[in-house]
């Protein structure tokens, strides 16, 4: 009991930390004196991930109710339910424009937490609003008879927001088509030379790794039972010399950002793997197909018994095999082909060529940009400037950022994007990738904690100049109006 109350007390800072000056009502759900004993503890670390910009919206309404339903109706768990539900979800402007709201009406499902209005990332336009009304809501709920809280926030004039529904699908709300999270990366024609490359640039193999071309998704991801990743893109890396390893000792880690938050590396990959499912029901919003692949993919992988790179390529080749990794978010249909992460003939063929064994494995497939099967596309055409203010140069050079106009003005690599930070990021992984080859490729002068180091610089370098790209463009909307 004691030592439960000691690491929800721990996460609880690790998410103030996070979450910066957004209210998180974790450490109040923890005090909650009513339920069994840790009961309080156990709900207040499982309610951290409710708040994650990944997670669904209606996840943290259905985790006010679980308060009332199992901590009883006490006034601190009354306090601490109600908190739950106005909280902020946490926001990621390098993913997204505008905050996501639940549109199921039956949430929450408590009468007395009914008509509580969620506070909103003050960065959103209209915010001040919504969270004036969101303070008001605590004390005096609205009418939400029938009414989901999407609901709400349109009928109060706010409709800047995703609507998600409790399965993750969305919007569901007759509000403007909002952006999906992963929209800023041109969708890739099919061709030969794109083929299911899992995005390996780092073995110099893009050029028909498979065969068979790559025929894009012309409908969103999930759609007709197809499997869909969500968020995520379940892949992992087996990379020799992380932080707290020795230089020759490589370890399992996923690569996708999102699915290995908190996650150390391992020397067993069914750690890993087992990791990667989990969060594609805890964080990703993954379907069940994808929910299913994974575990049949971590059995596989549990018999194959092998702990080297040639594991990392079996994972990664059964959760992508017959999936767009990356086009449409997590992963996309792009035939029926069955998985089969043993089978050479379904699998992408190695290349003897491959360097220095990969060492960085599939590394940007999860870099959430969306650019996966357009490794061929050339940037030799790009006559834009370079909006890139990155230096850096630790085992490969700045990756630049062309701004060449138009609807989709930022280019990196050929991949065109609508948005600079989406564009930005995707230059420092693109960098961090070249850096991580160089130094798994012999180069003793650079190290891949120095890689993650330049990447995390580069990462924080793009914030700074959104941030500055947005106060320009205030300081110029205040003139004209």
């Amino acid at each position: 009991m004691h030592s439960q109350v000691i690491l929800v007390a721990f996460l609880a800072a690790i998410a103030q930390a996070r979450f910066g000056q957004e209210q998180v009502p974790i450490a109040a759900i923890s005090a909650v004196q009513g339920g069994d004993p840790g009961e309080a503890s156990t709900i207040a670390g499982a309610a951290i991930s409710d708040l994650l910009a990944a997670a669904n919206p209606c996840n943290k309404l259905a985790r006010g109710d679980q308060i009332l339903a199992e901590l009883g109706t006490g006034a601190d768990a009354i306090a601490a339910a109600k908190g739950m539900v106005q909280a902020e979800q946490n926001f990621n402007p390098f993913a997204v424009s505008n905050p996501a709201i639940c549109t199921d009406p039956s949430l929450p499902a408590n009468p007395i937490l009914r008509g509580i209005i969620p506070l909103i990332d003050p960065a959103v336009e209209g915010s001040d609003a919504v969270n004036a009304l969101s303070a008001q809501t605590l004390t005096n709920p609205l009418n939400a008879d029938g009414k989901s809280i999407a609901d709400l926030l349109t009928e109060n004039g706010f409709t800047d927001f995703r609507g998600i529904a409790n399965d993750g699908s969305g919007p569901a709300v007759s509000n403007p088509p909002a952006a999906q999270p992963n929209d800023d990366a041109a969708a890739p024609p099919a061709n030969d030379n794109a083929g299911n490359n899992d995005n390996n640039n780092n073995n110099n193999n893009d050029d028909a790794q498979n065969d068979a071309p790559a025929a894009q998704p012309t409908s969103p991801a999930g759609a007709a039972g197809g499997i869909d990743f969500g968020l995520c893109v379940p892949t992992m890396d087996f990379v020799a010399g992380r932080p707290g390893r020795q230089p020759n000792e490589s370890t399992f880690l996923p690569t996708d950002e999102l699915t290995k938050q908190g996650q150390q590396d391992a020397l067993n990959p069914n750690i890993i793997t087992n990791r990667i499912c989990d969060q594609l029901t805890n964080v990703c919003q993954a379907n069940q197909a994808a929910k299913d692949r994974c575990r049949s993919c971590q059995d596989q992988i549990e018999a194959l018994g092998t702990r080297d790179q040639t594991t990392a390529d079996a994972w990664n080749d059964c959760v992508l095999n017959g999936v767009d990794a990356g086009a449409n978010g997590g992963a996309a249909p792009v035939d029926d082909a069955p998985a089969n992460p043993v089978d050479d003939d379904a699998a992408a063929a190695p290349n003897d060529d491959a360097g220095s064994g990969n060492g960085n494995g599939n590394g940007n497939v999860g870099n959430g940009n969306g650019n996966g099967n357009n490794n061929n596309v050339s940037n030799d055409d790009t006559t834009g400037t370079n909006v890139q203010t990155f230096t850096g140069s630790v085992g490969a050079q700045p990756v630049p950022v062309e701004n060449v106009g138009g609807a989709r003005p930022f280019v990196v690599k050929g991949d065109s994007f609508v948005n600079f930070g989406a564009a930005c990021q995707r230059s420092c992984d693109v960098q961090k990738n070249g850096c991580a080859n160089a130094a798994n490729g012999g180069n003793k002068a650079v190290t891949v904690p120095q890689c993650e180091a330049q990447q995390q610089d580069c990462s924080e370098n793009c914030q700074s100049s959104v941030a500055k790209r947005e106060a320009r463009f205030i300081r110029v909307y205040r003139r004209r109006t």
